[in-house]
């Protein structure tokens, strides 16, 4: 059950400060029974200035039948000032797996220094 045939496409736009993608993925597995994975993911971009960027991102994952979508959110924005970046990141996750109520989230923020 762990062969599969995976699929992507996508397409990505970037005019001036702004970036928007689309993407579409496709996991078919060849064992009967296993469930198909179908995903959208949209994502968007925007350089305020050139030290400041803000990004948002979503993922909506088909795990087949018996299974609840999985959905995914993310939001980043980074800081540059010389040689020191600043930088933020919340994603957060429902229905990890297909299982209801099964949620996840992350952040962060890092500090990093060019020499």
């Amino acid at each position: 059950g762990n062969t599969d045939d995976a699929t992507s496409a996508w397409v990505k736009y970037t005019s001036g400060a702004i970036t928007a993608a689309w993407q579409r993925s496709e996991v078919d597995y060849v064992a009967s029974g296993t469930n198909d994975e179908e995903s959208n993911h949209i994502g968007l971009s925007f350089a305020m200035n050139d030290s400041l960027t803000v990004s948002v991102g979503r993922q909506e994952v088909d795990m087949g039948a018996g299974k609840v979508d999985e959905e995914s959110t993310g939001v980043s924005a980074s800081y540059t000032m010389g040689s020191t970046t600043i930088g933020f990141v919340a994603n957060s996750t429902e229905n990890v797996a297909g299982t209801a109520i099964s949620d996840d989230s992350y952040r962060e923020i890092a500090v990093s220094f060019a020499f």
